[in-house]
């Protein structure tokens, strides 16, 4: 038994604060940390209506809320009137590294965005060395600065071994502050590549870019968002709707989780389908996979989201025009199908394993009636152009989508053949052609041949 007890031992698995600073915030990019920093500010909505006790509104959630973000080489700030952060929840559990498993049952009923705990804090490590937060509920608040390479440093005055992870919170004021409600977090002594990326203008064009889309229903819903004093506009899916054309919308329910897809004609389809033809708007069309309102994927054309799966074949640009929104929506966002980064899906979801399903039979649809289309593509334009733009949230539950219905007696053949470049190239100029598309070089002088020598 003495033996025993001598060859016992315990092997130290405390974190290391290196490994989080330097590896978890290597696998983030610096756009996607300023959207989870904005994602916490959106959460900051949702958790004050909840301490509340106020239902969520079916019409415009996030109004009279407003996220202000700024930065330049030197600074990075974000600054809400998102409800703040309670002092209580500050040391608890908001600047923890990861949830712990007492606070699931928290976050089971929040319907938030954020999900594991760490967005936040690997964002603010990414960027800066220098930290300031100020947070006020309207009712109390508090102050935390932090110095990152002090914080790196901190131990436990009574094990010096040990790692401090512990972050101080400062004026704290428990009732009647004179702070407004909402967050403030400024981020200086920046990073080097942080702040050179901060400096370059494509840098902020990107981001306002992709917000327009990945943010379009918080927008849409009421949030005022800005970037560098440029205001932020929604980019949200339209759908064409006519007497004879309208998008599909299915609802379902399953495992505490609403399922709502809309899919269907966004715009017409191009006449000419060539490889050689330009598509303006293509990065537009695809799928967009939404979860508890944050845009995860947009626009996507792979067998992520079904394209190339069978029965629905892979993405071909005569499919530019189709628009698929599926949307999930849970109080408890570890039911979604998303991932840590909320930039993908996880695709091994039971759930979103289900929606595919339903996605491919709206993709299908979409499919056969572009292949119809084809044989009576002027009749076909006539009744699309006809068709006004709809909004998403405005468009009905319809199980099918509805497409004109197209009974061409001419049958169509495909005509192909190769000539020299510099030959093709001079046709076109000749025939006033804006764009170098083959397949129009093809018809108009086939169309030419048949007026001027065929005898009807």
């Amino acid at each position: 038994m003495h033996n025993l007890q001598q060859n016992f031992a315990q092997a130290k698995g405390d974190p290391s604060k290196s490994l989080f600073i330097n590896m978890l915030t290597r696998d983030i990019s610096l756009g996607d940390c300023v959207v989870d920093l904005l994602d916490n500010s959106v959460d900051g909505i949702k958790e004050s209506r909840k301490r509340a006790g106020m239902p969520v509104p079916d019409l415009n959630e996030y109004a009279d809320h407003w996220v202000h973000i700024e930065f330049d080489n030197e600074h990075f700030s974000i600054r809400d009137n998102c409800g703040g952060i309670p002092i209580q929840v500050a040391i608890d559990y908001a600047f923890r590294f990861g949830r712990r498993d007492e606070d699931n049952a928290e976050l089971a009923a929040s319907h938030t965005i954020g999900l594991y705990g760490i967005g936040m804090k690997r964002a603010l490590f990414k960027m800066g060395n220098t930290i300031d937060v100020i947070s006020s509920t309207g009712t109390e608040s508090f102050e935390m600065h932090l110095d990152v390479e002090v914080w790196r440093r901190q131990r436990y005055p009574d094990d010096p071994e040990r790692d401090d992870w512990d972050f101080p919170l400062t004026n704290i004021v428990r009732e009647n502050t004179n702070i407004p409600s909402g967050t403030s977090i400024n981020i200086t002594n920046l990073v080097g590549n942080v702040s050179r990326a901060f400096s370059t203008p494509s840098f902020a064009s990107t981001l306002i870019h992709s917000l327009r889309r990945q943010y379009a229903f918080i927008i849409s819903g009421g949030l005022k968002l800005s970037i560098n004093g440029h205001v932020v506009r929604a980019i949200m899916p339209t759908f064409k709707v006519g007497q004879k054309i309208a998008p599909m919308r299915v609802q379902e329910d399953v495992s505490d989780v609403r399922i709502d897809v809309t899919a269907g004609m966004a715009a017409s389809p191009p006449e000419d389908d060539s490889a050689e033809a330009i598509y303006p708007d293509a990065e537009v069309y695809g799928w967009y996979v939404v979860c508890n309102d944050r845009v995860v994927v947009a626009g996507d054309k792979t067998s992520l989201t079904g394209w190339g799966v069978s029965p629905v074949p892979a993405w071909h640009p005569q499919f530019n025009g189709f628009i698929g929104v599926i949307r999930f929506d849970s109080d408890d966002p570890r039911l979604l199908p998303w991932t840590t980064t909320k930039k993908n899906v996880d695709v091994g979801n039971d759930l979103y394993l289900h929606a595919l399903g339903i996605m491919s039979e709206c993709t299908k649809q979409f499919v056969d009636y572009t292949n119809k289309r084809k044989g009576a593509i002027p009749k076909a334009v006539e009744v699309e152009r006809a068709a006004r733009s709809q909004d998403i949230e405005e468009v009905p539950v319809l199980r099918k989508m509805l497409f004109p219905a197209i009974s061409s007696r001419t049958h169509t053949r495909r005509i192909q053949y190769d000539k020299p470049e510099t030959e093709i190239r001079l046709v076109a100029k000749a025939l006033k052609l804006r764009t170098l598309s083959l397949k129009e070089v093809g018809i108009k002088t086939f169309d030419y041949y048949r007026d001027k020598e065929v005898i009807d």
